[in-house]
């Protein structure tokens, strides 16, 4: 008997940014050059760069091996860090569980 999913659930399905994007904060003063010259190493190799204030976001587009286009294909025994991640904390809007809010 297949299981109902909550909202919440469903959003995570259709959004699939998470699972398409692989994200990672860094900062500046981790590199021994210049803010400018960190930016430039990832942005020449294919990430998108976001900064926000000392932070900056990198981003390279490598999808997960168990995406389908109707969503994740383990969804119901995907990883633990998959059950427990939040996509709000790095995502923010663009994360389909903003849409729960209020």
């Amino acid at each position: 008997m297949k299981k109902t999913m909550s909202r919440k659930q469903k959003l995570c399905i259709e959004c699939q940014k998470c699972c398409r994007d692989v994200s990672v904060y860094t900062r500046h003063d981790l590199y021994g050059c210049s803010k400018k010259k960190v930016l430039e190493f990832y942005e020449k190799r294919g990430f998108s760069v976001q900064k926000e204030g000392d932070k900056i976001l990198l981003t390279l587009s490598m999808p997960c091996p168990h995406l389908t286009p109707e969503g994740c294909a383990i969804y119901e025994t995907r990883p633990e860090t998959c059950r427990e991640y939040d996509g709000m904390e790095d995502l923010g809007e663009e994360c389909l569980w903003s849409r729960l809010k209020g």
